[in-house]
């Protein structure tokens, strides 16, 4: 027998000896933390009743059965993958951190013990397929390939800059083992239960025999070991990032009575049992994370989340020595807050009650409500009701439908990267409501599920084997949701407003403030506009790791669309927005226009409007008005694009050279690439075309001229690593994202703002004509837009003045659009204003500034207004009315 052989089967410890006695009758039934025993006839019925899963089973059988079968006749293969210390007289026992890395280790123990990551930090690198790592890898260094540079060609990475290559590389192959004990629990055959224990009783004993690592110089902010304080867990830099024991915990319910039937032959020497073991593991994954990383934010939820598995799959406190089972350690997540951690009661009080919210960015955001349900569930088994308890679960669930946008991607701001809401949350809470028989709530939730299926967002037939288990059959086959013109949180300094919510011609954009806390971003004043159901000029969020030297642009305003000099972070002043969000609310109540929507925020020195003004079922455009009280601004503009091309106002294309950007505002401007400029103080087009779908989507955008601009048009950075946040993936990692810089210099912005109108449509399809300015001043700005439907006169000012613009066309107000189709009044719009008048039709607020509307529509005339006002229609009539929504003119 070869020596490499016999040295696998040393290590591996796979030997088995017939179990010695009886089992102790206080040993609680396995598995219990999802099923019972008495489960698995109906659930193997309903794999067979029900496609979706059907379909998921099938496809979890696909990925686990070639490693099954190779695992019959080659039992090291998968094992041998395992990231451990596997060198004989380097089994560490005890590893130390330095600098919040891996440092050295000591001790031997008698089997090879799982290798500790080699880094906190994360590098550019993902695993290359199991197939081609290392086997008994001694070292620690990784093949890995480039997740930015579009080369895949494998790298060897040294251990001690892995990243989270180690982490990764364990917790695929438990996943394998807790998919294979899931099959062992469907179908009893022996071949998965003999695959899934042969990787725990490795990973349990390489654990087992492993002291929490320990930090002399503190630089996780606590010396570690078992000691309280820092932000370590039992086995990871990071408590959060403790999540290994999840899969483990998993798998060794399923394999409880097996591998008490099948021990290894190194608890014969230990003189201990498979359920003493597991208990002595997880119960050191539970107390050490009860202990670290803080009782606030995400880390508690998410260090909850990992160890709940954990204290579910114990034994009842009888069975202890210590008394510390699963009654013991439940409460401390229902109940018992510490100085370390707070429990549920104090969680749910991180939501807002005015919205639901969690106070952190959305991805952050929809990830904890997400991760309560995902512990709701077994906990609900265990007799314990955490969703019932706490109605704000609900609707902190719900709360994550308003950031949403018409393809069902979370909007992207702050330390996210996108993508779509994650449906799972919705899943877990139908199951609730099923289990409870509310048909209710479960339709409400089945209609969010339906639509995601629909929207091509969500598929049941992919959902894994929890899914299996716990997804239940949809009652209904509804899937319109009710959607929200407006939406807006305080706390985040973020709202968005909506004209429509279908991917192919609903409008959206987004408006929103600074700030360097709470996973937000110090990102200025910026917006973002949609087009097709697609963010087409988004913020970037294609940054490799918090540590990595792109976070520098990515986390900035440098990444977003707005001016970079002054105000970056701080709190901001809505002064107008309509539809109208009121404080103790996260959507509007009322809506004033069916055509136009917008919002004036002030921040410091800036001051911004944007518009959407619809002309059509299937066009619109938005309007952004950006003022700066200072000399000097460059103003920022990322659009998706292949291609982009700059033109003056007759449509010519400017001769941009080569150049640099001089007296950048920013570090972060070293990351733009490709500079080419142009001194331009006319008004000017700028177009931009992704070719990379067909039809051609376009890209429009049109800006007055000021004196003192000079235009860059540069080369940013990728807009994101995601392959589902681009029409085509254009723009996504490594490719470039085409960006124009306006430079105004000495030329203050109050005065002179930034005025654009921007258009996206299919190539084709343009609906805007041409744009004008009718006249300015230094608080007053108006333009018409003619489009193929209609004409539309737009003013905004700053102060109370009255203002004139060509003949009986008269403003009072911050926002106003005249809107005519032929020589037609279409309708008159009057944003917190006092007068709007085109020819003999005017609306005039009566005593508060008015947000209203006089539409024509057949022949007949509607107002809406939030106050009194008073009407002038065509023949001089005028007469006051009442504040009121939709109401016919007599």
């Amino acid at each position: 027998m070869p020596f490499r052989f016999l040295h696998t089967l040393a290590l591996l410890v796979v030997f088995y000896i017939p179990l010695l006695g009886q089992p102790n009758p206080s040993i609680g039934n396995h598995p219990t933390l999802l099923v019972s025993k008495e489960d698995r006839l109906n659930l193997k019925q309903k794999i067979e009743t029900e496609s979706w899963a059907n379909d998921s089973w099938e496809q979890l059988l696909a990925e686990i059965d070639p490693h099954v079968t190779r695992h019959q006749s080659d039992s090291a293969w998968i094992v041998s993958r395992l990231a451990m210390y596997w060198k004989e007289g380097e089994r560490y026992t005890q590893c130390y951190i330095k600098g919040q890395d891996w440092d050295y280790g000591e001790g031997n123990a008698p089997v090879p013990t799982v290798r500790l990551p080699g880094m906190r930090r994360w590098n550019d690198y993902v695993n290359v397929p199991l197939e081609r790592r290392t086997p008994f890898n001694e070292t620690g260094d990784m093949w890995g390939i480039s997740r930015s540079s579009g080369d895949t060609t494998p790298v060897l990475i040294p251990y001690k800059k892995t990243g989270h290559m180690i982490r990764n590389n364990n917790k695929e192959i438990l996943e394998l083992a807790e998919k294979a004990a899931f099959a062992y629990y469907i179908t009893q055959e022996e071949k998965y239960a003999k695959f899934s224990s042969d990787i725990l009783w490795t990973w349990l004993m390489g654990i087992y025999y492993m002291e929490p690592p320990l930090d002399p110089d503190q630089s996780t902010k606590g010396p570690g070991g078992y000691a309280p304080g820092g932000i370590m867990g039992y086995y990871d830099y990071e408590v959060i990032h403790d999540d290994r024991q999840q899969p483990a915990a998993v798998a060794y319910d399923f394999l409880h009575d097996y591998m008490v039937q099948n021990p290894s032959n190194q608890f014969a020497k230990l003189n201990m049992t498979v359920t003493d073991m597991a208990g002595t593991v997880f119960k050191r994954f539970i107390e050490i994370g009860l202990v670290r990383g803080g009782a606030k934010g995400n880390w508690n939820v998410n260090r909850y989340r990992h160890i709940i598995s954990s204290m579910l799959v114990l034994e009842s406190n009888e069975y202890y020595a210590d008394g510390k089972g699963k009654e013991y350690y439940i409460p401390y997540y229902t109940q018992i807050s510490g100085k370390h951690h707070d429990a549920l009661p104090e969680i749910m009080k991180n939501y807002d009650t005015n919205t639901g919210l969690w106070p952190e960015s959305p991805g952050y955001a929809s990830g904890m409500i997400g991760a309560v349900l995902e512990m709701a569930l077994p906990l609900y088994r265990a007799g314990v009701n955490t969703v019932g308890e706490n109605p704000m679960i609900q609707k902190a669930a719900m709360a994550n439908l308003g950031w949403l946008d018409a393809r069902g991607n979370l909007v992207v701001f702050g330390d996210m990267r996108g993508g779509p809401l994650d449906y799972e949350v919705f899943e877990r809470l139908y199951t609730y409501y099923t289990w409870q028989n509310n048909q209710e709530n479960a339709d409400k939730i089945a209609t969010v599920l339906n639509k995601g299926v629909n929207s091509g967002q969500y598929d049941r037939s992919q959902s894994g084997w929890r899914s299996i288990i716990l997804n239940q059959p949809l009652t209904t086959s509804e899937s319109t949701l009710p959607y929200n013109r407006a939406a807006y949180s305080s706390f985040h300094r973020h709202l968005i407003m909506k004209n429509g919510n279908d991917d192919e011609d609903g409008m959206m954009f987004t408006l929103y403030g600074g700030t360097h806390q709470h996973h937000l971003s110090a990102n200025g004043l910026a917006w973002q506009f949609y087009g097709k159901g697609w963010a087409l000029a988004p913020d970037g969020a294609a940054y490799e790791s918090y540590w990595s030297p792109d976070m520098k642009y990515y986390s900035g305003a440098v990444a977003s669309n707005t001016i970079v000099q002054g105000y970056s972070k701080g709190d901001i002043t809505v002064n107008a927005m309509d539809p109208f969000v009121s404080s103790d609310q996260f959507y509007n109540e009322n809506t004033t226009s069916e055509y136009c929507s917008f919002a004036d925020v002030s921040a410091d020195e800036k001051r911004r409007l944007i518009a959407m003004v619809r002309t059509s079922p299937t066009t619109g455009y938005y309007v952004d008005i950006f003022r700066s009280d200072l000399e000097d601004n460059d103003y920022l503009q990322h659009i998706l694009g292949n291609t982009m091309e700059l033109k003056n106002a007759k449509n010519e294309v400017l001769d941009l050279q080569a150049d640099s950007i001089t007296d950048v505002p920013h570090p972060a401007y070293s990351f733009f690439e490709n500079v080419r400029k142009v001194d331009h103080d006319g008004d000017f087009w700028s177009s931009w075309t992704i070719d990379a779908v067909s039809p051609e989507l376009k890209i429009d955008m049109w800006m007055m001229g000021q004196t003192g601009r000079e235009l860059y048009q540069v080369d940013a950075p990728p807009t994101t690593l995601r392959s589902d946040l681009t029409p085509g993936q254009v723009n996504k990692s490594p490719q470039v994202t085409p960006t124009l810089v306006v430079r105004q210099t000495g030329n203050n912005a109050v005065k002179s703002p930034f005025v654009g109108v921007f258009e996206a449509y299919e190539a084709g399809n343009k609906s805007i004509q041409g744009i004008t300015t009718l006249a300015t001043s230094d608080n007053f700005v108006s333009i018409q837009v003619v489009s193929s439907e209609s004409s539309q006169y737009i003013y905004n000012a700053t102060d109370d003045g009255l203002y004139k613009s060509g003949k009986n066309n008269v403003f009072r107000g911050i926002f106003g659009i005249s809107s005519v189709k032929g020589k037609e009044l279409d309708y008159l719009y009057l944003g917190k204003g006092k007068l709007l008048q085109y020819g003999q039709y005017q609306i005039e607020a009566i005593d508060a500034p008015a947000t209203a509307t006089l539409r024509s529509v057949d022949g007949k005339l509607y107002y809406s207004s939030d106050q009194p006002i008073r009407i002038t229609l065509k023949k001089g009539k005028s007469k006051a009315y009442p504040e009121g929504y939709d109401v016919l003119i007599d």
